[in-house]
């Protein structure tokens, strides 16, 4: 039976550019995209429609005449599907269709390439392609090209320059704009997120034109807008473990570690920017082509290994769910967990329009999240459920944060107002108070401003670091979790070492060894663990009562057997019926347990180790006295140790492996809690035989 062959009409070659792309800074956009993909680390874009010419040079690793004739010269080659990342640097490959490269007769009829491989810097490849005669031959498997190769014994810059003529395209300063937002995230917009990359792995985008009003245009498009932010949002999720960074403009960040149930990402990373748009911003940027420009091209955008995936970002698809959130006046996160909300802890939730980030994912290396048919969206799933929440925690964290900041502003600013109301009355009635009386009253009243401004600014500071308590103590939690998990399998490896019978005297001692010092280990972890045993029940977080105050001490104590190594604590002038003001478990372990710490810390290298609980009663006041034998401090100086991070013992790095020591926020918490159940807590005169005393008093009411 006689075969017949396909044909391919030539004409095919302005359908795929032309029909491909539709837009000429997309097809110039492929062009620098490919020279990403050939690992450049610099592009220079020149752009001279006066001179009826575009040039696109680039310093990667250029092709040989091989690479030149199965690559370039393949319409529709796969190679980049099969490699995935390219093969110096390791990026994530921008194409995969093999047909990008045509789309550039969409821009001009005639391309000239010059190209030198890194393999080989002696050889250049000239070659001239002529799209209209290319067009004419009819059979698109009978056009040929032609190519020269130039020898020298001086060595050529490895690299691809691609000059484009007669071109077919009026460039405006809308299209140049548009080739920045094609091209802005080939580099690391988000400079601060790369700070760990190499410098020499980043591409640097250079553009020029002898219209200087093209120049500006790019250069604002890719930068100015995205440095206008009043706060940052970064996040990596590791296998469900989400680590975020919050950063306000001018100030130090925060962190908060997210833990997804069952996650079924493997990795992912992502930057939020949010933006405030109520004031006149710097640069001479307008306030409505801001806003403009956010209602485009704002929100949150995903790329799959370099790919942009068009669903994300559009604005009108909210795939955060947050202005759905905003809808429906949901004032409680969905995503935080219970001991992080706040009445009305999602008032500040930002909308799309004042937002806009990347998330990266790599769907290659995630067999959960998949692509739909139609490449602009991931198919539903708890993959794609899981992709959002990483996201959303740091929003719903920045809005709590938010919240926390302007309430205690609005303390500040309400008390502040207080005073204002008074100054404004005594200057009312000046005309009838004594000038001596009245010059008095007006500098009681400036010191009074005074004092309240501070005891403000000390009330927002503390709103503040009891956020990152909060966000310290649910990481403690959800690692207390995870570790309980690791103490069960470790013992469940040395039951299975128990149970081997070898005949080897000295490896059933090895192994018998081995098990001992794992049981050991589990012990002493299990007991370190147990320091946070009161913050697993949710009673002990929500229920309030009056403790026996022994109880307590003696549960305390035991908790910190394992870091007091051996350290005597005597409880024996606890009274029995001594009761304890009405607080959490939660909160008086929190006090006892910082306290004693410092205690452990104060006696280490005392000859004389000793700590000792005394209970008091004066009438109504009420005081529980923690006593040690350690150094012992100054008393006039002892306010400043309860500012956070003020420590005044120094550790020697070998008793921090043993445990000891800490970060000087023990005392910060342990006032901030004390005052919250209504309790004084300082440094006073110790008994004879002591060096320290710590004082917890209170006030009892009846």
């Amino acid at each position: 039976m006689p075969l017949l062959r396909f044909t391919v009409d030539s004409a095919l070659l302005r359908e795929l550019g032309e029909r491909l792309v539709g837009k000429p800074f997309i097809a110039l956009a492929e062009l620098v995209k490919n020279s990403y993909d050939a690992d450049a680390t610099t592009v220079l874009i020149e752009l001279d429609p006066h001179e009826d010419r575009i040039v696109v040079l680039d310093n990667g690793q250029g092709m040989d005449l091989e690479e030149f004739s199965e690559f370039w010269m393949r319409v529709g080659s796969t190679h980049k599907v099969r490699q995935k990342f390219s093969k110096k640097l390791r990026r994530p490959i921008t194409g995969s269709k093999g047909v990008g490269r045509l789309s550039v007769q969409y821009l001009a009829s005639e391309l000239t390439i010059t190209t030198t491989s890194e393999k080989d810097v002696t050889s250049r490849l000239r070659s001239h392609i002529n799209w209209e005669e290319a067009v004419r031959t009819g059979n698109l498997t009978d056009v040929t090209v032609d190519y020269e190769i130039e020898k020298s014994a001086r060595k050529f810059e490895p690299g691809t320059k691609i000059t484009l003529t007669k071109l077919k395209q009026q460039w405006s300063l809308k299209d140049v704009g548009g080739l920045a937002n094609e091209l802005w995230w080939l580099r690391p917009a988000f400079k601060e997120v790369q700070i760990a990359t190499d410098p020499k792995s980043v591409l640097q985008i250079q553009f020029s034109s002898r219209n200087k009003r093209f120049e500006t245009a790019f250069s604002q498009r890719m930068n100015a807008v995205l440095d206008l932010w009043a706060a940052r949002i970064i996040g990596k999720n590791e296998k469900g473990h989400v680590s975020l960074m919050l950063v306000y403009a001018g100030k130090e960040p925060r962190s908060y570690t997210h833990f997804i149930k069952d996650c079924r990402l493997n990795d992912g990373s992502w930057e939020v920017r949010i933006y405030h748009w109520k004031y006149r911003q710097p640069f001479g940027i307008k306030i409505m082509d801001v806003r403009k420009y956010f209602n485009q091209y704002g929100g949150v955008h995903v790329y799959d290994g370099g790919f942009h995936l068009p669903y994300y970002g559009d604005p009108r698809n909210d795939w955060l769910r947050v202005e759905i959130d905003h809808s429906h006046r949901l004032t409680l996160s969905p995503y935080l967990p219970k001991n992080m909300q706040i009445p009305l802890g999602l008032q500040f939730l930002p909308t799309l329009s004042r937002v806009f980030g990347i998330v990266h994912v790599n769907t290659s290396q995630e067999p959960n999240l998949q692509i739909q048919i139609t490449r602009d969206r991931f198919q539903e799933g708890k993959a794609l459920e899981d992709l959002r929440e990483m996201v959303r925690v740091g929003l719903d964290w920045y809005a709590r944060e938010e919240k926390l900041r302007v309430s205690a502003e609005k303390i500040k600013k309400a008390e502040t107002i207080k005073f204002q109301r008074i100054e404004d009355v005594l200057v009312k009635y000046e005309p009838s108070i004594p000038k001596g009386t009245y010059a008095e009253l007006c500098e009681e009243l400036r010191k009074a401003t005074e004092i309240l401004e501070t005891e403000a600014e000390k009330s927002a500071r503390e709103v503040g670091l009891m956020g990152s308590l909060a966000t310290a103590g649910i990481t403690s939690l959800a690692s207390q979790h995870e570790l309980n998990r690791e103490f069960q399998t470790i013992e469940e490896i040395v039951e299975r070492i128990r149970r081997i019978r070898v005949e080897d005297e000295r490896l059933r001692k090895t192994l018998e060894d081995l098990q001992d010092e794992l049981s050991s280990w589990v012990e002493r972890a299990r007991a370190t663990n147990a320091l946070f045993a009161y913050f697993g029940e949710a009673e002990n977080v929500k229920l309030r009562r009056r403790f026996p105050a022994k109880k307590v001490l003696n549960e305390t104590s035991e908790q910190l057997r394992v870091l007091s190594r051996g350290t005597p604590i005597d409880l024996s002038s606890v009274e029995e019926d001594f009761v304890l003001p009405e607080a959490s478990l939660v909160e008086w372990s929190a006090i006892f347990q910082n306290v004693l710490m410092n205690a452990f810390n104060a006696v280490l290298d005392s000859e004389r180790k000793l700590i000792k609980v005394i209970t008091r009663a004066d009438g109504r006041t009420r005081e529980i006295l923690v006593e040690d034998t350690g150094l012992g401090l100054d008393l006039e100086n002892s306010e400043i140790l309860f500012q956070p991070f003020e420590r005044r013992i120094v550790i020697s790095p070998e008793r921090r492996a043993l445990g000891y020591g800490g970060m000087g926020l023990g005392l910060t918490i342990v006032r901030l809690v004390a005052n919250n159940i209504g309790c004084q807590v300082s440094f006073v005169k110790p008994d004879a035989g002591f060096k320290t005393a710590f004082s917890i008093k209170w006030r009892e009411t009846e």
